[in-house]
């Protein structure tokens, strides 16, 4: 996975991915909660619906974040060997952007929509090349070329050969 189920809490805050991926009405599910699942720490103080709710929700956000792998892989399978030995950190930013999209569902806001969209057209950018992950094809680190050479046949328009005309 480019993206821990920590890594998506670290950065949108655990309050706000409780929220998006609680189903349940109330609400059983808040952060710390969610946070102690994720660490493996113990659940035993809380009732049982409100573990089982936990599970739910921590099953549901591993689900978002595998959805949103295949759709980063579904970009990068013709550029590169899949899977990827050293995954650059952007496809870490780029897969929460699009688990945290999933999570919104149908109630998504502006600004996470254009940060879809965004993630989108940088995965379109990758797999047509525009954009460079920094890793070859192979899926090792690139090398950056030696050096870049630019060759002229000289002048084709100038005072000297314009004849009066420039």
């Amino acid at each position: 996975m480019y993206a821990s189920p920590a890594q998506l809490l670290k950065r949108y805050g655990a309050k706000e991915i409780a929220q998006r991926a609680d189903d349940s009405v109330p609400q059983l599910v808040h952060g710390d909660m969610l946070k102690m699942a994720i660490n493996g720490e113990d659940l035993s103080d809380y009732s049982p619906d409100e573990q089982s709710a936990t599970a739910a929700v921590l099953a549901k956000v591993e689900r978002v974040l595998q959805d949103a792998e295949q759709t980063i892989n579904s970009y990068l399978g013709g550029r590169y060997q899949l899977p990827l030995s050293n995954a650059p950190e952007v496809l870490e930013r780029i897969a929460g952007q699009l688990a945290r999209y999933f999570l919104y569902d149908d109630n998504v806001t502006d600004q996470i929509e254009a940060l879809y969209k965004d993630s989108i057209e940088f995965l379109k950018g990758v797999s047509t090349g525009r954009v460079q992950l920094g890793v070859s094809d192979k899926g090792a680190s690139a090398q950056p070329a030696a050096s870049a050479e630019m060759v002229s046949d000289g002048r084709v328009f100038g005072r000297g050969n314009s004849k009066g005309f420039l």
